[in-house]
C-alpha cells in the first residue's frame, strides 16, 4: 500500500514525520548513507503448531551484489525497530549466486572461482 498520507505505493514517504524508530524510517536510503534494500516478501502458513498457535508468517528475499553495503547497514539500523516488539525473528541465510553464462567459452562460476 501506499505510505501514510500518500496516495500511491511508489509515493515517497513523508519521513519527517515519522517517529525515530518507524520501520519504514529506519529501512529508508536516507537513514542508512544511501544504502538499499530491495526484497520481496512471501506470506506463508503452514498449519497450527499442536497448541491451536498458527504457524504463520513472512520471509523476505533480496538479491545485492555486497551484503557490506545494503543487507548489513539496514538491518543493523533496524535493530533499534518499533516494529520488533511485534516479530519473531526464526532466522538468516546468505547465498554466493554467481553471474550466469556470457559465451560459449564461458563457464558457470567463473567470475567467482577465477
Amino acid at each position: 500500500g501506499a505510505p501514510a498520507g500518500k496516495a500511491k505505493e511508489h509515493d515517497e514517504p513523508f519521513l519527517k514525520g515519522m517517529k525515530p524508530d518507524a520501520h519504514v524510517r529506519l529501512a529508508h536510503p536516507d537513514s542508512n548513507h544511501g544504502a538499499t534494500l530491495l526484497r520481496r516478501g512471501y506470506s506463508f502458513t503452514d498449519g497450527t503448531d499442536g497448541l491451536g498457535r498458527l504457524d504463520a508468517g513472512l520471509f523476505f528475499l533480496a538479491y545485492q551484489r555486497d551484503v557490506r553495503t545494503g543487507f548489513i547497514p539496514v538491518q543493523t539500523s533496524l535493530a533499534s525497530d518499533a516494529l520488533n516488539e511485534y516479530i519473531q525473528h526464526v532466522g538468516s541465510a546468505l547465498f554466493a549466486i554467481p553471474p550466469g553464462v556470457r559465451d560459449k567459452d564461458d563457464w558457470w562460476g567463473r567470475a567467482l572461482f577465477s
